[in-house]
């Protein structure tokens, strides 16, 4: 694949005009002639060894690498290097190879005569529309690397909330996969063996013990029918929702009326919202660029449609704070706070603080998540636990009274 990095053996004459041999790494064999050259090293023969490069090995690039990229390459720029030289330096400290491939194709494209915004824009995996669009702004201002340390402070922010949010998402997941856990041990080891002493009484069982059983008795024989249809359900529901946008809300919808996780992703998505929005007002982009930009990255298709609608609307010529308040999905003090701030002209500061407050908010749910679901989990493990007690010791109890 082009841009991957590949290992090259060589041999030359060093500064001493002595013979060395040894291998580098390089994108094609022109940057490895080329890194060569910076070393001093006068090329007798170079050659590419094709055992170096393990597609089934390859790490992929996470989140996290396109924040420390960004982070560093604000500094160096800021520190007057130039680009392509900010590059290597950044290519040659990675220690994964697929993120040092991905960097030095950028170069490559970059000596090439392309722009940053151009060379990103053709790795949409990693490097969004907005991203694209912020690096565009800071190209065509001359303040690429300012625009690149609001970019880094942003992406850190936005990773560190979405920490949060899958913290609190986790919780109740894992809850619910315990109480689960715990009822099929209960019917398929526990509630067999009451079984077999039951039937040595003779006598006929109360009905909610007889429901109990039956239960135990259909998923012992017939698990393969549940297993098959729990596969089934969850293939027609990621089906669903990968090809129709009513599904899609459906589920958005739904998931913002659970209690407590629902708060969780509404002040998580509000705090994304103004800090985008933010970020791209100080890099100097239009607002309605700025929003159609944000659209996608929304997180919840819901808010994404609001997103387009308050574009449309700013677009028409009404205020954001207006706007906003149309959709029906921020509360009242995000809207009256963005109405001070487009009264003040400090729109972009209000944003900010806006995010700050919201994100604490989240920080405070999920740090207290434990405490807050407690009684709820104790109910769920008490309900279920306690059934199959009583479901079990009802004949006991009714063997006991005839004595």
């Amino acid at each position: 694949m082009a841009g991957d990095i590949q290992a090259f053996s060589w041999t030359g004459l060093n500064n001493q005009g002595k013979r060395a041999e040894g291998t580098i790494q390089a994108a094609d064999i022109k940057d490895a002639q080329s890194e060569l050259k910076k070393m001093g090293v006068e090329v007798i023969s170079l050659s590419q060894k094709k055992e170096f490069h393990l597609p089934a090995m390859r790490k992929k690039v996470k989140v996290k690498d396109i924040q420390l990229f960004t982070r560093y390459l604000s500094t160096m720029l800021g520190a007057g290097l130039p680009i392509l030289q900010a590059l290597d330096i950044i290519a040659h400290d990675q220690d994964n190879p697929t993120m040092e491939s991905l960097i030095m194709s950028i170069r490559k494209d970059i000596a090439g005569g392309k722009t940053l915004a151009e060379t990103f824009s053709q790795h949409p995996k990693h490097f969004s529309d907005l991203y694209c669009s912020l690096i565009k702004a800071g190209e065509k201002s001359g303040t690429l690397d300012k625009i690149l340390n609001r970019l880094a402070t942003y992406l850190e922010k936005t990773e560190t909330l979405k920490r949060k949010i899958k913290k609190a998402l986790i919780y109740p997941i894992a809850v619910l996969s315990v109480a689960m856990l715990v009822s099929g041990i209960l019917l398929i080891f526990v509630v067999p063996t009451f079984q077999a002493m039951f039937q040595s009484f003779g006598a006929q069982l109360p009905y909610f013990t007889r429901l109990v059983v039956d239960l135990s008795n259909f998923i012992r024989g017939y698990w393969w029918l549940l297993l098959g249809g729990l596969v089934l359900c969850i293939w027609w529901i990621r089906y669903s929702l990968r090809t129709s946008e009513s599904a899609r809300q459906l589920k958005d919808r739904w998931l913002l009326k659970i209690p407590v996780i629902g708060q969780v992703l509404r002040k998580g998505i509000i705090a994304r919202f103004t800090r985008t929005l933010s970020t791209t007002l100080e890099a100097g982009m239009p607002i309605v660029e700025s929003m159609r930009a944000m659209a996608h990255i929304m997180g919840n298709s819901l808010y994404s449609k609001a997103v387009l609608q308050i574009c449309d609307d700013v677009s028409s010529g009404h205020t954001l704070s207006s706007s906003i308040s149309s959709t029906k999905l921020f509360p009242n003090m995000t809207i009256q706070m963005i109405s001070v701030g487009e009264a003040s002209g400090k729109l972009s500061d209000m944003l900010n603080k806006i995010a700050d407050y919201y994100e604490e908010e989240v920080n405070h749910i999920v740090d207290n998540l434990s405490s807050l679901l407690e009684p709820f989990i104790m109910l769920i493990l008490g309900v279920i636990v306690g059934t199959f007690v009583i479901a079990m010791y009802l004949p006991i109890f009714k063997l006991g009274s005839l004595f």
